[in-house]
């Protein structure tokens, strides 16, 4: 009878960590899409914008350019903010299915959706905007900052919450910040300017690359949360 009984938990156990692993792998392959339609939108405006450039009249660094933060005046590069808005939906998805694979209670649900919808305000608004090419009503500042302050408030708190359950995905959740508006200032006035050489009175090259790496790095991560916890044996917190 008791042989019985922990052959069956262990089987429960073996479940729960497929179910764990599953969740892990939906979110490491949203991150990655959504990382890659952000590397794409970068390459967009730096590369094959930059070298095919001839206005005289204005450069290609000028914040009328810019897709992250898309408000008045603005004008479009192509479908840079199509992509970009497309790949923060992904985003959102990924967190939320980052969360159910390290999931303790309902509050860490709550926290994921919360984030999951600032993310997905930011990229609605980045993909109406490409669709009317003109900025959406979501542009003013109060509307940008609300959505700013929540995306940093629960990633680090879902960060702080998910570290004995899995390292790997609160690293994630860290990584993530690197796409919030904070994470972005940081990216074009340090990282960037040490890429490109130099600091641009505007928005600096290769400033939307850094921002769609950490969205990369983040959902390697997931990758490694979901390996390590489909190992029999191996610690949730290894994860």
């Amino acid at each position: 009878m008791t042989i019985g009984v922990i052959h069956t938990e262990d089987e429960q156990s073996g479940g729960a960590r497929r179910v764990r692993a599953g969740w892990s792998l939906a979110a490491a392959a949203l991150l990655l899409g959504s990382g890659t339609l952000q590397v794409l939108a970068s390459l967009e405006r730096w590369v094959v914008y930059r070298e095919s450039w001839t206005r005289q009249d204005i450069s290609v660094e000028d914040h009328l350019f810019d897709y992250y933060i898309v408000a008045d005046p603005w004008e479009s590069l192509g479908i840079t903010a199509a992509l970009f808005g497309v790949g923060l939906l992904l985003l959102a998805g990924g967190v939320l299915a980052a969360a159910r694979a390290t999931a303790q209670n309902r509050l860490d649900g709550m926290l994921a959706t919360v984030v999951a919808v600032a993310f997905g305000i930011d990229g609605a608004h980045a993909l109406i905007s490409a669709a009317l090419d003109a900025p959406s009503v979501l542009q003013y500042p109060i509307q940008m900052w609300i959505p700013a302050l929540v995306e940093v408030g629960g990633l680090v708190a879902l960060a702080a919450r998910s570290w004995r359950v899995s390292r790997a995905t609160s690293l994630a959740y860290v990584l993530l910040l690197g796409g919030t508006l904070p994470g972005y200032l940081f990216a074009m006035f340090l990282i960037a300017p040490t890429i490109a050489g130099y600091q641009s009175h505007d928005t600096t090259p290769w400033t939307e690359t850094v921002i769609a790496a950490t969205t990369v790095l983040a959902g390697a991560a997931m990758l490694v949360a979901a390996a390590a916890s489909g190992f029999p044996g191996r610690g949730a917190r290894d994860a």
